[in-house]
């Protein structure tokens, strides 16, 4: 089992991370991470009743979508003073959200900024309905921006002393889970410097391409009944009936002409 760490405190992450969303290449990020967001909450297949955002930066992760019901906005203890953004403060591991009560749950830059990214993820499916959709929003540990993170850990910068979470691993999590990635796209096909100003003012490329500096995930939660119905019982049997074997003088149809036939001594 994996051991998660963070080397920094949330006392010395969290300026770290504002200080850098707030510079020329953490505005750009948020940029084009936001249409990509907003294109895979507004996915026609799911309910829009409630939506969760979930961030280790919700002041600088506004979600602007008049689709939904109910927006709630949860940050950690640590945001405590951003009363005019969130709703809650809670425990990500320990959501204060009943369960399989929110159509979509957005994971913005959290996962890789946490203790234990995956035992979150487990909560987030606890909350989440079923069919409903989980959207992360993470960096891209095979691009540009990783290998400038890279310098940055050999800096000791807290920004990056992050989880590196490759979009694998992070599907076979989500497998796990009952989950089943439907869309992944990429943002920032950029080099992350801000000078001269053409690195961060030229045409974006097409989000398909794998090589973007962060990557939008999409999956949806799929259930399987915990048993079978009878009605499901009864056409299994018709359909997968019992191999006549030597001696046999019947079938059986059902699970119905079963209970009602009687028993043989």
């Amino acid at each position: 089992m994996a051991y998660w760490r963070t080397k920094h405190s949330p006392e010395v992450l969290l300026p770290a991370l504002r200080h850098w969303f707030q510079g020329p290449v953490g505005r750009t990020v948020l940029a084009e991470e936001r249409p990509l967001i907003a294109d895979a909450i507004s996915d026609a297949s799911t309910a829009k009743y409630n939506l969760l955002n979930l961030s280790v930066i919700p002041e600088r992760c506004p979600i602007a979508s008049d689709v939904f019901q109910r927006q709630f906005c949860l940050g950690g203890m640590q945001h405590y003073g951003l009363s005019q953004v969130l709703d809650v403060l809670c425990d990500f591991e320990h959501l204060p959200v009943a369960s399989e009560s929110q159509d979509v749950v957005v994971l913005h830059h959290l996962l890789e900024f946490v203790d234990n990214p995956h035992k979150v993820l487990r909560e987030v499916e606890r909350v989440i309905v079923p069919h409903g959709k989980v959207v992360i929003c993470g960096i891209n540990p095979y691009s540009f921006l990783a290998m400038r993170g890279v310098l940055g850990r050999l800096k000791g910068s807290p920004m990056w002393q992050n989880h590196r979470l490759p979009i694998h691993r992070l599907q076979d999590w989500l497998s796990l889970l009952g989950f089943e990635v439907s869309v992944v796209e990429y943002g920032f096909h950029r080099l992350p410097v801000s000078s001269p100003s053409y690195f961060m003012s030229h045409k974006p490329a097409a989000k398909s391409l794998p090589m973007g500096g962060v990557f939008i995930l999409s999956a949806t939660k799929y259930r399987a009944p915990l048993s079978p119905s009878a009605q499901n019982l009864a056409r299994r049997a018709k359909i997968l009936r019992h191999p006549r074997m030597a001696g046999a003088t019947r079938t059986i149809e059902s699970r119905a002409d079963y209970e009602q036939s009687p028993r043989e001594s």
